[in-house]
């Protein structure tokens, strides 16, 4: 009998320190393991150097330096006036009398250089007046865009013979006709640039 429990003792001692090499092991692994994953998680959460992926969209901001343009923002234009260069000859077309030469002193202290009034053939009267210009003078197109301007925005057009006047064509040294309409017919040039024409769609500016 005492070998017998000699013999158990013996088996139970030598199996005592083989599960602790075991669990040290376990233990020990499970610390790598966990040491590991702590470690990833500190580089992870390092700083980077990530560079930008030029296969996708890409986003951009506007440049803010001089040349960038914000599309909200609004600017004016000054149209250039042109006063000489042509004469301008106002052809009264509005059934009313005397308003022709009314409006060529009116024009004549604004600047222009004018030929004398006359009468257009318009029938029935025009209702809104219109510049015409002479298209194969150099000067006539600037000088009529001001005329028209300086009236309150009135129609520009290129004319050709025969004029709706009653010389049906140009005066001598003249490239622009205005053809004075009922609605400016006895105004003052105030009085127009304080109240534009009919249709207007330039604000008159006067230099």
């Amino acid at each position: 009998m005492s070998n017998d429990f000699g013999g158990r003792s013996s088996r139970t001692t030598a199996s005592g320190p083989s599960m602790g090499s075991g669990v040290a092991i376990f233990v020990t692994a499970v610390a790598l393991v966990l040491g590991f994953l702590v470690l990833r998680k500190v580089n992870d959460s390092g700083t980077q150097t990530v560079k930008p992926d030029t296969g996708g969209t890409e986003q951009t901001t506007p440049d803010t330096g001089s040349d960038f343009v914000d599309p909200n923002e609004t600017s004016t234009t000054t149209i250039p006036q042109t006063f000489t260069g042509t004469k301008v000859q106002v052809a009264n077309a509005s059934g009313q009398n005397g308003v022709a030469r009314m409006m060529t002193t009116a024009l004549l202290g604004a600047g222009f250089t004018m030929s004398d009034a006359t009468n257009g053939t318009a029938n029935p009267p025009l209702a809104i007046s219109k510049v015409l210009y002479k298209a194969d003078d150099p000067a006539a197109k600037a000088v009529a865009d001001t005329l028209a301007q300086l009236l309150g925005g009135l129609a520009v057009e290129a004319a050709s013979l025969p004029l709706p006047v009653t010389s049906a064509g140009w005066s001598d040294g003249s490239g622009v006709i205005l053809l004075l309409g009922k609605d400016l017919a006895g105004k003052t040039l105030s009085t127009i640039q304080g109240t534009p024409a009919t249709g207007t769609t330039i604000a008159p500016v006067v230099t």
